[in-house]
């Protein structure tokens, strides 16, 4: 394994569009929460804000304000991944690996190899935007509560990753992967999300990025909807939405391995 990311390290090093992507994803993570805090301070009226209760960046709820804005921003990490992924079919360099000794299973580790060290530079960016909104923005001690809403995150976005990794090998192609990929997450889904929900009620919060969404509500909105209506039930227990994201990853990695094990190069 430690050759597999040695080689794609090899491969990144000198791409400098991997490092613009590797940029703006950080900047997707941190710049969000500048324009939240700006939003909450300048333009809700304070009476307004003591309604919501504590400030969005106070401990411990600037934990899930983070998490909550990262899962709607931090779609880029999947575009970058399926830039790396496509690059492999477009310039041949995936066959040219198994010619030197790979064997197809390497081939898949050493994608599987960017998404968790995506999510983990996801998931640290996020750590570090914590303690930089909560530390200076917030006006209550440290503390540890809700720091759950960050491992709901990284579960989201390894699924997301997963998705990307799994258009990217099926489609081949980097303008229509990224089209495919841009459609689904901002259009399909939701839509899908619409219809069954409206129709067959809280199951519709199961679709894979959508059970992610479930589990990172921003932290005003749950109390702005049981002030708006009596009956407000909310969504299924957490431990449904962790079991199905779970199974996602699950059924996604075993795709992603069926497709290139069987597929000609």
């Amino acid at each position: 394994m430690l050759q597999i990311i040695k080689i794609e390290w090899l491969k990144v090093k000198n791409y400098r569009t991997f490092w613009v992507f590797i940029v703006l994803s950080l900047l997707s993570v941190l710049a969000p929460n500048f324009i939240v805090h700006d939003i909450f301070v300048r333009r809700i009226p304070k009476d307004a804000q003591k309604l919501l209760g504590a400030s969005v960046y106070d401990f411990p709820m600037v934990w899930q304000t983070v998490a909550s804005i990262g899962s709607y921003t931090s779609g880029i990490f999947g575009l970058l991944l399926i830039t790396l992924v496509t690059n492999e079919f477009t310039y041949r360099t995936h066959r040219q690996n198994i010619i030197d000794g790979w064997e197809r299973r390497d081939f898949v580790l050493s994608k599987l190899f960017w998404v968790v060290s995506l999510a983990l530079v996801a998931f640290l960016t996020s750590l570090v935007t914590v303690l930089i909104f909560g530390g200076i923005y917030g006006n209550t001690p440290f503390s540890f509560e809700n720091s759950q809403y960050l491992f709901y995150y990284l579960l989201q976005i390894i699924v997301m990753l997963l998705l990307a990794l799994l258009l990217a090998m099926l489609v081949k192609r980097t303008g229509l992967a990224i089209i495919l990929f841009v459609g689904y997450m901002m259009f399909l889904e939701q839509l899908l999300v619409f219809i069954v929900k409206r129709y067959f009620g809280n199951i519709g919060g199961l679709f894979p990025l959508q059970a992610g969404d479930e589990l990172l509500p921003f932290p005003v909105l749950e109390k702005v909807e049981k002030l708006a209506d009596a009956n407000y039930k909310g969504p299924y227990e957490n431990e449904v939405y962790l079991a199905v994201l779970v199974i996602y990853i699950v059924l996604i990695v075993w795709l992603v391995f069926r497709k290139m094990l069987r597929s000609d190069l």
